[in-house]
């Protein structure tokens, strides 16, 4: 029972949102509480109105498979829901003091982990990391994990490690790796290098279109570390965040042109949209259609997935003594 109104428990969220609908708010800036949705259902770009709650989901993402429904929503209720919520209380600093903002390590770190919540948590990382997960979960490269299932395995049991494995029914394998990447993206190495980068807030002039976003709105460059590396995201129509390795690279950004800037952020935002891209009405639905979905983006999971075998060697038991 609900303490507070005597009622059933409220059921628990299947709609989850790898592009929160606090974040996309910033676009629904019209009476109707609306942003314009561009997608291509079919052959052409078409524009709608949406509420930021009616886009950017997919029904059951993250769930929990094979347990009761309170339990299976856990992953979007206990984690990325907390995730977001103190994002939210980070980008309203941003957009109420910008660059003379203020970071204490809560806000700082809530920002960073939502960024990098944001690089594996689309609908296709999910499903690249469910498919390595399996496959990691069956790696013995050096027979190790079949030494140790020796020692511990019953008469009754499967005769070798992988076939236990296969055994596990596939809804066990995908509750375990949607805890495994709940723990990637509380990752304090991620966390520790986004939090060391400098950051700033560019606003962009009246004049100029506005910013759109997209359901893959961060840019970056291939690696943050690198020469001239940063990230960047449009956090509503006329502001941009944006973390760079150095001095050297924000300088790269700030000295572009505002109107080169913005079709600069445009562009990539459409190039990389899988479905969808977002602004605050149809007034640029043209370059929408010549730009949505053209580029496919390096997706974080992927270098994640080509570090299975590394982190099937950590997984080992350690020697016993």
């Amino acid at each position: 029972m609900d303490r507070k109104s005597n009622g059933p428990p409220p059921n628990p969220p299947k709609k989850h949102h790898y592009i929160p609908a606090f974040y996309l708010s910033r676009w629904a800036n019209g009476a109707d509480g609306r942003l314009c949705q561009y997608s291509k259902p079919f052959d052409r770009v078409v524009a709608n109105r949406r509420h930021p709650e009616s886009t950017g989901f997919v029904e059951r993402l993250y769930e929990l498979e094979g347990v009761d429904e309170e339990l299976a929503q856990q992953v979007e209720s206990k984690f990325f829901s907390p995730v977001d919520s103190a994002a939210a209380d980070a980008l309203a600093l941003m957009e109420a003091e910008g660059n003379r903002a203020q970071w204490d390590i809560r806000r700082r770190s809530a920002w960073s982990r939502f960024l990098h919540a944001m690089l594996v948590r689309a609908p296709e990382d999910i499903q690249e990391f469910k498919a390595g997960w399996s496959r990691l979960m069956l790696a013995d490269l050096n027979g190790e994990w079949q030494a140790r299932y020796e020692e511990i395995k019953k008469p009754t049991d499967p005769p070798t490690y992988q076939a236990y494995m296969r055994a596990i029914p596939e809804a066990n394998h995908n509750r375990s790796a949607m805890r495994a990447l709940a723990g990637i993206i509380d990752s304090e190495n991620a966390g520790l290098k986004m939090n060391q980068m400098i950051w700033a807030v560019i606003d962009t002039p009246a004049d100029e279109y506005p910013l759109l976003t997209s359901d893959r709105p961060i840019i970056r460059t291939n690696g943050m570390m690198v020469e001239n590396g940063h990230l960047v995201i449009p956090i509503g129509p006329r502001k941009m965040f944006v973390a760079a390795k150095d001095q050297a690279a924000l300088a790269v950004i700030r000295g572009m042109k505002p109107r080169q800037l913005v079709r600069e952020s445009n562009r990539q935002v459409c190039d990389y949209a899988v479905k969808y891209v977002y602004g605050v009405d149809d007034s640029q639905i043209d370059f929408v259609r010549k730009h949505l979905g053209t580029k496919e983006q390096p997706r974080l999971m992927a270098s994640i997935s080509a570090k299975y075998d590394e982190m099937a060697a950590e997984l080992l038991p350690k020697p016993r003594r």
